[in-house]
């Protein structure tokens, strides 16, 4: 008859590392969401604007950029480092829907929500504005 014998191997917690671990910072203070209008692209960069002009339209590379992939036309949805924004003096300015067929105000409307919800996840405001003029105006 075979008896069965095992080496049972004693757990150890592991050591403590000789050194600190690197600290990760969060990457969601330093991006921003914009609504943006394409005019051209090549295979590594992509020709916006944030006003529909292509006279102010800058080349951005397509490595420090996420677009959203939802198909909305000429209006992008783009992730880009604060930084980057600011340099290519691209923001959210106020936009002339009347210049826009009714297809694409549905589309810029869409992308213009989109973006704002996104840039109110990355900077980490939960909350809901109260309506104007808040619930003490009548006090």
């Amino acid at each position: 008859m075979r008896t069965a014998s095992s080496t049972v191997i004693p757990f150890s917690p592991p050591r403590p590392h000789s050194y600190a671990r690197r600290p990760l910072a969060s990457f969601a203070g330093h991006v921003t969401c914009l609504m943006l209008f394409r005019h051209g692209e090549s295979a590594t960069e992509i020709e916006v604007s944030d006003d529909g002009d292509a006279v102010g339209a800058v080349w951005l590379p397509k490595a420090l950029i996420s677009i959203d992939r939802a198909d909305r036309g000429r209006f992008l949805v783009v992730t880009i480092p604060q930084r980057i924004a600011h340099l290519n003096r691209l923001s959210t300015p106020i936009i002339d829907r009347a210049r826009f067929t009714h297809e694409e105000r549905a589309d810029l409307e869409d992308a213009i929500i989109t973006a704002a919800r996104a840039r109110k996840r990355l900077g980490g405001n939960r909350e809901e504005p109260l309506p104007f003029p808040g619930r003490n105006a009548w006090a």
